[in-house]
C-alpha cells in the first residue's frame, strides 16, 4: 500500500512528539508539522528535520503517507476528515471521537487507525489469551484504577474545559482501560452505568467510576481520578479461583508482568506459559511497537481493521459508545452534548485548541 515514507504530525505537544520519535525510530521521515501555536510547531520541526506548517491545509496537501493527529481530542475528527485520503493511514489519537455523531464520521473515512498502544503490551495480550483459554470461566470480573496526579499546570492550558479539550478524566484516560477490557474480554457491551464526580462551570469531571456488564456475563468496572498523590495504574483479572493483576504507573501499564495467583498449584504452570508465549511487548514506550506493527502491516498492504496488528475505527467503537453511554447516564451528560460543544468551540481561543 505505503512504498514511501513520510508522515505529518498534527500538534506539536507531548503525543506529538512521541509520535514524531516513533515514525523516526522506524525509517519514516517526517516532513510537516502543524500547530497553531508557530513556535512549538518550528520547535518540533527542527528537532524532526521537517518544514512547519503555516496551516492544517498544508497537511493534507502534503505527500505524506502518514498523518498523525495528536491534537486535542474534540479536534480530532474535524482534523482526521480534513486529512484522509485513499492511500493515506491517518493515526488518531485517543479518544479518537468525543460523541457518537462523530464516530460514526470517523469510521466512514478510509484509512483511519485509532491510536490504542495498550494492546501491544505483552501484559495485555497475554490476559486475552487467558480468557480465550478459559481460565477464568465464563464471566469474569475485571477492575481497572487509573490513579492519577494533574497538577493545577495541567489543567491551566484549557486542558480541563470541553471549550479547549472537550473530554473529561473518564474519556480522555480512562478510554485507555476502557479499550483495554473490552480487548482482552471479547465479550459485547450488554449494560453501562457510570458516576462521575459533578465539575465546575465550563469545566469537565476530574474523576469518574463506570460498570459495566458484558453479553456473555463477564463484567468490569473502571475508576479514574486526577487528584491523587501519585501515578498508578492497578488492572485486575478474576474468575474461578484465578486471579491476575497488572501494576505499574500512567505509562503504558500493559508492558509489565502479570502477577497471578491461584488456589491450585496443578494450574499455576498453565498460567506461567500462557504469559511466556504471549505475543507483545514488555518496554515502553509501547507507541513506537504500535506504530512498527501498524507500518509493518501498511506496508504488505493490509487495510485498517483486517489484522490485529492494524485496527480500525470499528475496532475500537464498543469501547468510545461505552464511554458515551456512561455519560449519557451521568450527572456531566449536558457538557458532551453537541450544543453545548458548539457553544464552546465558538467561545474558545486558546492556543492548545488546534483550528
Amino acid at each position: 500500500m505505503l512504498d514511501s515514507m513520510r508522515a505529518a504530525i498534527v500538534g506539536a505537544g507531548g503525543a506529538g512528539l512521541l509520535h514524531a520519535l516513533t515514525f523516526r525510530a522506524h525509517g519514516v521521515a517526517v516532513t510537516h508539522v502543524y500547530d497553531p501555536d508557530p513556535e512549538r510547531a518550528r520547535n518540533l520541526a527542527d528537532l524532526s528535520g521537517a518544514q512547519p506548517t503555516a496551516s492544517l491545509d498544508a497537511i493534507a496537501e502534503s505527500n505524506a503517507e502518514y498523518v498523525s493527529v495528536c491534537s486535542p481530542p474534540r479536534w480530532h475528527v474535524e482534523q482526521a476528515t480534513r486529512c484522509a485520503r485513499d492511500g493515506r493511514a491517518v493515526f488518531v489519537e485517543k479518544p479518537v471521537a468525543v460523541e457518537t455523531g462523530e464516530l460514526e464520521r470517523l469510521e466512514r473515512l478510509p484509512g483511519c487507525v485509532p491510536v490504542v498502544q495498550w494492546r501491544a503490551g505483552r501484559a495485555l495480550r497475554a490476559l486475552r489469551d487467558a480468557v480465550r483459554a478459559d481460565v477464568f470461566g465464563p464471566s469474569p470480573s475485571a477492575c481497572v484504577d487509573l490513579l492519577l496526579r494533574r497538577l493545577p499546570s495541567y489543567f491551566a492550558a484549557g486542558r480541563g474545559t470541553r471549550a479547549c479539550w472537550g473530554a473529561g478524566a473518564l474519556l480522555s484516560v480512562g478510554i485507555h482501560a476502557v479499550d483495554a477490557v473490552c480487548f482482552a474480554l471479547g465479550q459485547a457491551v450488554v449494560d453501562v452505568r457510570a458516576v462521575a464526580a459533578p465539575p465546575a462551570r465550563g469545566e469537565l469531571e476530574r474523576s469518574a467510576s463506570m460498570a459495566i456488564a458484558f453479553g456473555r456475563g463477564a463484567h468490569a468496572t473502571i475508576r479514574v481520578t486526577f487528584d491523587a498523590a501519585d501515578d498508578e495504574t492497578r488492572i485486575a483479572f478474576a474468575g474461578e479461583r484465578v486471579t491476575a493483576v497488572i501494576a505499574g504507573g500512567e505509562v503504558d501499564p500493559t508492558a509489565g508482568a502479570i502477577a497471578w495467583k491461584t488456589a491450585s498449584p496443578a494450574i499455576r504452570p498453565r498460567l506461567a506459559a500462557i504469559e511466556r508465549s504471549a505475543s507483545g511487548y514488555d518496554t515502553a514506550p509501547l507507541l513506537v511497537h504500535f506504530i512498527g506493527e501498524a507500518i509493518a502491516a501498511l506496508r504488505r498492504g493490509l487495510a485498517p481493521g483486517s489484522v490485529p496488528a492494524l485496527p480500525s475505527i470499528a475496532d475500537v467503537r464498543a469501547a468510545h459508545d461505552a464511554v458515551f453511554r456512561a455519560y449519557a447516564d451521568s450527572p456531566v451528560a449536558s457538557a458532551y452534548s453537541p450544543c453545548a460543544r458548539r457553544s464552546a468551540r465558538s467561545a474558545c481561543s486558546c492556543a492548545c485548541c488546534i483550528r
